[in-house]
């Protein structure tokens, strides 16, 4: 049985300061176009220009509560386990999807910060197969680093044929 680990409080708070600047980002256009369709200053002739205006505003505030409740319960189900032979990621909130990706299949590994990662201590490390990628998101930074290393070395000792150890 894998060991998963789960994520630290700061992921949390990561993920709820980038839902808010998307909900910000969405205010705009949303609240935009609604204004546009209730009051016809760019397209006046499209009928039922309210009730099309209330239609926007309410799949606003169905993507603004989506974007509030969505991290709490990712947070939840995000997990990720990382021993000598796979990349093992589960996630989602609505979808659970899980992605394995065996260690010799790893191509390309790669850490990244962002910003907003860097405010929360936290990192991604991103690992490029010939099928695709795959993201351990919302970890520790220097965990990432270390989970970057590590993969590194397994990954070079693959390449030389020799046996992996942790």
């Amino acid at each position: 049985m894998k060991e998963y680990k789960k994520l630290e409080k700061n992921a949390l708070k990561y993920m709820y300061v980038v839902n808010g600047i998307a909900i910000a980002i969405y205010a705009v256009v949303f609240l935009g176009v609604a204004a546009d369709l209730w009051f016809g200053w760019i397209f006046p002739g499209i009928p039922h220009r309210q009730i099309a205006a209330v239609v926007v505003l309410a799949l606003y505030v169905a993507l603004a509560v989506t974007k509030i409740l969505s991290p709490k319960i990712l947070y939840h189900w995000y997990r990720y386990a990382i021993d000598d032979e796979e990349i093992n990621i589960r996630s989602g909130v609505f979808v659970k999807k899980t992605e394995i990706v065996p260690i010799e299949r790893v191509q390309k590994i790669e850490m990244s910060r962002g910003p907003v990662e860097r405010r929360y201590g936290l990192a991604s490390v991103s690992v490029v197969t010939a099928g695709g990628d795959v993201d351990v998101q919302y970890l520790p930074a220097a965990e990432a680093e270390e989970i970057a290393v590590s993969l590194k070395r397994k990954v070079s000792r693959i390449a030389q044929g020799e046996e992996v150890r942790a």
